[in-house]
């Protein structure tokens, strides 16, 4: 039953749902199969991680005193009450609908003093509410208009809250179209996807009109939205950063990590395509703000590509001490399968900030560079460290093999080959230059292609010029 798809819902469910669907289960199933609740009580046990022997088919029908055929339909009825059970959680955990059922079920039942208590803790609900997201304006808008809709006079009168209904109406859809932009504006200009960004110049627009830019998410989505939309423009940049951070309080933190993750995929664009040194500090300063809020972790853990990022980011600036604590201090957050391998690519990175080439040579040595980018990132290392020792021809050695095998990857895309090639190129015309001839290495450092189009193109430059 390991891969069966119940066993895989009870995997997700927490230690307090199992012990709340334990005492509603019984309710739930009076006068259905007792096998569905025996099913239930003896897979519970298993939990977190329901694996072994006693979870085979065969041990858990006779456990139960059934076949194995019985045991499936038991399963499938098992999963439909678990469904149940997960529905009513997100119900009765999630106030402001549950409230508006009520609001619905005693309106439609014509009980007008249930009716009243309902809408006025409805009301107190919203008004505690910490964030006026979406949710929070739909849910708005459907009591205005339950309050407009319980008003037995229809008489051709003013009612305010038939407005105010369509007022809030106005504000959840911007807050729940202005993603949609944002998704895919960034997706567009990344990956070239030709999305028909319907209506996108009227909603922006009416973004910036009053009441709805002074709502914190409206106005927080439209800002990140013209960073993306004019990323040469630096002060588009500073203007989200800075009114995120001021409005970190009032956004939900769910929220917030997208749209920090939005800065930062920002400053890792520009510092890609334009080189632009001052991003290497933004990009830093973002993600020691992240630190400090304790947003850093997804699920605990830190991506490894965000742990080598900022240990490129720390070394580029010369933040040595501060990459070298943050080296050791993140150690433990990288995914178990990765992190030997990711810790110490990223130690002889600072080693070889350091001068200390031959830690550095040794810790690159022993990676497991199953990994292509791991790999590549390990190999361009060497190369300067080949380089900046002197060793000319086991640098040339190298480069033959490297070569080789670039070109033997069948997943690394063309644009990263050519990027590889480039820099081998360069890196072997380099080698073959005496250092006499200055000319020659000026000229070389003139004709480098874009950054776009090679690694380590900074590298290069700096070694061809000295």
């Amino acid at each position: 039953m390991e891969q069966s798809k119940l066993v895989a819902l009870f995997r997700v469910l927490t230690k307090a749902q199992l012990q709340r669907f334990s005492e509603r289960l019984p309710g739930m199933l009076v006068n259905k199969n007792t096998k569905i609740l025996a099913l239930f009580l003896y897979l519970k046990p298993f939990a977190p991680r329901f694996k072994g022997d006693q979870l085979k088919k065969e041990t858990v029908a006779k456990s139960l005193k059934i076949s194995v055929k019985n045991l499936a339909y038991r399963s499938s009825d098992l999963l439909r009450e678990l469904e149940q059970c997960i529905v009513i959680d997100q119900i009765v955990n999630d106030a402001p609908r549950r409230e508006l059922l009520l609001l619905e079920y005693y309106q439609q039942e014509k009980l007008d003093k249930h009716y009243q208590a309902t809408a006025r803790r409805l009301k107190k609900i919203l008004e505690d509410s910490p964030y006026q997201d979406a949710d929070y304006w739909q849910y708005l808008s459907q009591l205005r208009e339950s309050e407009f809709r319980s008003i037995t006079n229809y008489e051709r009168n003013h009612h305010p809250e038939l407005q105010a209904a369509a007022d809030a109406l106005d504000h959840a859809y911007l807050i729940r179209k202005l993603p949609y932009l944002l998704e895919m504006t960034s997706a567009g200009l990344v990956l070239d996807i030709p999305y028909e960004l319907r209506l996108a110049e009227d909603v922006k627009a009416w973004s910036e009109k009053l009441p709805y830019r002074q709502v914190v998410i409206i106005k927080l989505y439209s800002a990140v939205l013209k960073m993306v939309e004019q990323p040469a423009e630096e002060t588009c940049f500073r203007q989200a950063s800075e009114l995120l951070k001021a409005y970190e309080a009032v956004t939900p933190p769910a929220l917030l990590k997208n749209f920090y993750t939005y800065l930062l995929n920002h400053c890792t664009q520009q510092i890609r395509t334009q080189n632009d040194p001052s991003y290497y500090e933004f990009y830093l300063d973002l993600n020691t703000h992240l630190i400090e809020k304790g947003m850093l972790l997804e699920n605990g853990f830190l991506p490894p590509w965000r742990y080598s990022n900022l240990v490129t980011v720390g070394l580029r600036t010369g933040r040595i001490k501060w990459t070298s604590d943050f080296l050791e201090k993140y150690r433990d957050y990288l995914p178990t399968a990765a992190q030997e391998n990711i810790y110490h690519y990223n130690l002889a990175h600072t080693k070889y900030y350091e001068g200390d080439y031959e830690t550095a040579q040794r810790l690159l040595n022993q990676l497991d560079l199953s990994d292509l980018l791991l790999a590549i990132a390990a190999k361009n290392l060497l190369v300067k460290i080949y380089w900046e020792n002197e060793e000319i021809e086991q640098l040339l050695h190298f480069l033959e093999a490297y070569r080789i095998y670039i070109y033997r990857q069948p997943l690394a895309k063309p644009g990263l080959k050519a990027q590889v090639k480039a820099f081998i190129t360069v890196v072997r015309q380099m080698a073959k230059l005496p250092d006499f001839e200055i000319k020659k290495r000026k000229h070389l450092a003139q004709a480098l292609p874009p950054i776009t189009d090679i690694l380590e193109r900074d590298w290069l430059e700096k070694q061809l010029l000295k």
